[in-house]
């Protein structure tokens, strides 16, 4: 007669952690996957966000040039280029650079990057940074005057309090409130007031921004005499987040060189 006879103790513990084992490795083959996926959705982002910037100011510069032979007082975009392209230590509102003064991107987090207390950026260099508000430039209308370049042209003299690190990519968030319009006619704060609907109006810049400088080869040697005549400019569009998974920052960055409309108009 023969004695059937079950899984014995032994067998039955085996056969659990093999199980556990290929479970557990299907887990985390699932996680990287969507880890990837994840690193990869973000990276397209930041990508955009780059190339939002880069579009916003080659607008500027070929919508300036084609105004060239205008009349100034019919040059819409003319302060909104002259914005991005003067010195930000001899105007007020420029946002020009010295080259030499921008670094690598290098950092061992995104939180080194900023100085908001000195109204800067990248660490202690003490650069201007800004970011340009693309929803808000409106070809149909092109009346700007020094508050809307300050909102179009966000930078980090004027609203360094709107810079800051980013929780998930970079990213540039709008608001339906227009900053120009904080105070009712009694003196008092009202969100009614201005609140538009029009989601245009930058509210936060989280982990993006861009750095103007340009070329010096041509620099006076007193600049305080006569601004340098530069060739051309370029503009440094950086980005810094944390990845899924990673412990150091991802960094993406890319430099639009824009040549000055004042010498190409006088190659004939």
């Amino acid at each position: 007669m023969r004695v059937k006879r079950g899984d014995t103790i032994v067998e039955v513990a085996f056969s659990i952690a093999i199980f556990s084992l290929v479970a557990v490795l299907s887990i985390l083959l699932m996680n990287s996957g969507l880890a990837t996926a994840q690193a990869s959705l973000e990276v397209t982002m930041a990508r955009n966000e780059i190339n939002s910037q880069a579009e916003a100011i080659r607008f500027i510069h070929n919508s300036y040039s084609l105004e060239r032979e205008l009349h100034p007082e019919q040059q819409d975009y003319r302060e909104l280029w002259y914005r991005l392209s003067r010195d930000s230590d001899a105007f007020n509102s420029g946002m020009v650079n010295k080259a030499e003064n921008v670094p690598e991107l290098a950092v061992d987090n995104c939180a080194q990057i900023y100085n908001g207390g000195d109204k800067s950026i990248i660490g202690n260099n003490k650069l201007t940074a800004f970011v340009v508000d693309f929803r808000a430039i409106d070809p149909k209308d092109a009346s700007f005057d020094n508050n809307n370049l300050k909102e179009i042209i966000v930078s980090t003299k004027d609203a360094s309090d709107r810079f800051g690190i980013t929780q998930v990519n970079p990213r540039v968030l709008f608001t339906g409130k227009d900053p120009k319009l904080v105070i009712d006619d009694n003196g008092n704060n009202s969100d009614q007031m201005y609140e538009t609907g029009n989601y245009r109006y930058v509210s936060r810049i989280e982990g993006l921004w861009v750095i103007a400088t340009r070329d010096e080869t041509n620099s006076a040697s007193d600049t305080s005499v006569v601004e340098p005549t530069p060739e051309f400019y370029d503009f440094h569009i950086y980005t810094c987040w944390v990845a899924p998974g990673q412990d150091r920052p991802s960094t993406i960055g890319t430099i639009v060189r824009l040549y000055n409309p004042e010498l190409v108009e006088g190659i004939k």
